[in-house]
């Protein structure tokens, strides 16, 4: 079921996609009541140079906040893992991009498989301010309204927060802190100095207790929580194929 009122943008395309490439592969995990409008502009470029790309619609996500009310957070990671496995039968490598809690999820598949070539996170939301009281508020309220402004990105998802979505969230927050030391594989992050989604310290958190050495962290001065819209994806690309990913990131 698809609602016009609890989404924003519902004409932009939000689904799920596979644009076949060459043999290394991305796969692009979006953010929490968001749709797959928030990786395509990325992935199109991905694609553009050759690589194949892949990004699931999360469960819940893109039809009716109630529908994210009544997943969990291991359904998310059964759909990105399935996704992963997918995209592993095409491609030789598989690197594995994230924004807010898309870079979460991006980090539990990292934990359980060791085949994947790099982590590259935007905005992880690995901690969110008084997101642990959502658990509390959920059963006498399913929803809390989000600010209504507009900001001009291209932006899909709901206009609401499903709460026990959100206590889902949290759940899934407190699993993956607890492992970050089985994250060997390289890890690139990034962060906004307008990001007012995520809590401050959490690249901190991430960098400081994650079991790789090869990681690096890049603020951008310039960014809110959605760098993915809200920066040249061109840019991007520069960045991410500086020294620090060194033979491990593919510039064709």
């Amino acid at each position: 079921m698809t609602n016009n009122t609890f989404i924003k943008n519902i004409h932009l395309p939000g689904e799920d996609f596979f644009w076949y490439g060459n043999k290394t592969g991305f796969l692009l995990i979006h953010g929490f009541t968001a749709t797959t409008a928030e990786v395509r502009p990325f992935a199109q470029v991905l694609h553009e140079k050759g690589f194949t790309v892949s990004g699931p619609l999360l469960p819940g996500h893109g039809t009716h906040p109630e529908d994210l009310n009544k997943t969990t957070w291991k359904k998310w990671s059964q759909a990105v893992e399935h996704s992963y496995q997918e995209l592993s039968k095409h491609c030789n490598r598989v690197f594995v991009i994230g924004e807010s809690m898309g870079g979460v999820l991006a980090l539990e598949l990292a934990t359980r498989y060791k085949s994947i070539a790099g982590l590259i996170l935007f905005a992880p939301a690995i901690k969110v301010s008084h997101l642990w009281t959502a658990r509390f508020i959920a059963p006498f309220k399913p929803y809390l309204a989000k600010p209504e402004k507009d900001d001009g990105l291209p932006w899909k998802g709901y206009t609401v927060h499903p709460l026990k979505g959100a206590a889902e969230l949290r759940k899934l927050q407190i699993h993956v802190q607890k492992r970050l030391k089985d994250v060997t594989q390289p890890v690139l992050m990034f962060t906004g100095e307008y990001d007012r989604t995520i809590s401050t310290d959490s690249a901190s958190i991430i960098m400081d207790n994650v079991g790789t050495s090869n990681k690096r962290h890049i603020h951008l001065n310039d960014s809110g929580h959605c760098i993915l819209l809200d920066q040249d994806p061109n840019n991007l690309m520069g960045l991410l194929q500086e020294p620090f990913l060194g033979n491990q990131f593919p510039t064709s």
